[in-house]
């Protein structure tokens, strides 16, 4: 059987889990499975990533930029299906939350939030209407549907009214090989490439609103009245909502304590999550979250949010807070620099937590699902 992967959206280090997803996925899939062909469709930004990663796929590269992504959308729904009946792909999995609305393979759908439903806020006024109307028609004429938490799939059936049963969910996961907790030379070093301070907490997600920025910056205030040389590094893909951070921070007299880091290469992120005194996550909403359990693989105490789905991935291996209170963040990220009891406590048990997610297993059950919904077990 041929199977088809869309990665038109795929806009290297500027979409966050997503990239870590395709990227993880496609390199599993290939490993694991002797008896399936693999194509992926990808666009000239990019070019190259795949034939290094997962040797056996074959890359078809299409002339499309997914930076003009109302280009790439029309290419994806009126081109796109007719290099898939050219290959003659017999399912197709779309990872960018759109699809070809007609598909001459079996279409299955990953769709890891409905962010722009339940925060449309963070999209142009504009642009909302066209983003909903696409993404819904992606996802009901879909065969099948893949999430990346149970509570994503609920927030799918409740919005699109699909049946329980064409959705799987498929968590994301933690390469082991590169997020562990690593040495205190690897610790060293990365200290000196960056110039990191001695005591830092570490958040990496965009600016987006939800992210929750403000209000951790608040909490850090709160947390440095015990604290004065902690500071505070912020890493993750530069995006619009960056220069709005770095006025807050400004406005709030932080300029010598917190940094934006911005996007940093993927070979250097396990080790910056070692060199923290702790990770925090306090975030408003989320698909999955995967940096927490890539914190927890890289043996640091996690503070985040009390919000489904972060329950449903850390389990008992995190330190809660209120997201919406500073005063408990400040509460959170004390007890995880503070109290060495604590600190043992919520590293071993993310230590524990973060290896129930592997990439095998996501490969494994996304393969059994594609071929169920292609043997019309799915819709």
């Amino acid at each position: 059987m041929k199977i088809g992967i869309n990665a038109l959206y795929l806009l290297p280090g500027k979409v966050g889990g997503s990239e870590t997803y395709i990227r993880n996925l496609v390199k599993r899939l290939v490993a694991i499975d002797r008896d399936n062909e693999y194509f992926i469709f990808v666009n000239q930004e990019s070019t190259g990533i795949f034939e290094s990663l997962a040797p056996g796929v074959r890359v078809i590269t299409c002339p499309v930029h997914a930076a003009n992504r109302p280009l790439r959308i029309l290419w994806e729904q009126f081109v796109l299906p007719w290099q898939v009946r050219r290959h003659h792909i017999a399912v197709l999995l779309s990872a960018g939350m759109t699809a070809p609305f007609v598909c001459p393979a079996t279409s299955v759908l990953v769709l890891y939030d409905l962010q722009h439903i339940n925060q449309p806020q963070n999209f142009p006024w504009f642009y909302l209407p066209f983003l909903r109307g696409i993404i819904y028609a992606s996802a009901k004429s879909a065969d099948g549907v893949l999430t990346i938490s149970h509570e994503a799939k609920r927030d799918i059936i409740r919005s699109y009214h699909l049946p329980a049963d064409v959705i799987a969910v498929t968590h994301l996961a933690v390469d082991h090989d590169i997020f562990h907790p690593g040495s205190d030379s690897d610790i060293s070093a990365i200290r000196a490439k960056y110039r990191l301070p001695s005591r830092f907490l570490l958040y990496a997600a965009s600016s987006l609103p939800h992210k929750n920025h403000e209000r951790l910056f608040q909490a850090f205030q709160l947390a440095r009245e015990k604290f004065p040389e902690l500071k505070l590094l912020l890493i993750g893909a530069r995006d619009k909502g960056e220069q709005a951070l770095s006025k807050k921070i400004t406005a709030m007299g932080l300029e010598h304590d917190v940094t934006l880091m911005g996007w940093v290469p993927f070979e250097d992120v396990p080790s910056i999550y070692r060199a923290c005194e702790a990770f925090v996550f306090p975030t408003l909403h989320e698909g999955f979250g995967l940096p927490v359990i890539e914190a927890m693989a890289c043996a640091v105490p996690v503070v985040c949010s009390r919000i489904e789905p972060l329950q449903e991935v850390a389990g008992d291996a995190a330190l809660y807070i209120d997201p919406r209170h500073p005063a408990d963040m400040a509460r959170g990220i004390l007890s995880a620099v503070n109290d060495a009891a604590v600190r043992k406590e919520y590293i071993k048990k993310g230590l524990k937590r973060a290896q129930e997610f592997t990439w095998e297993a996501t490969a494994e059950k996304t393969l059994a699902f594609l071929k169920a919904v292609h043997t019309g077990k799915g819709r």
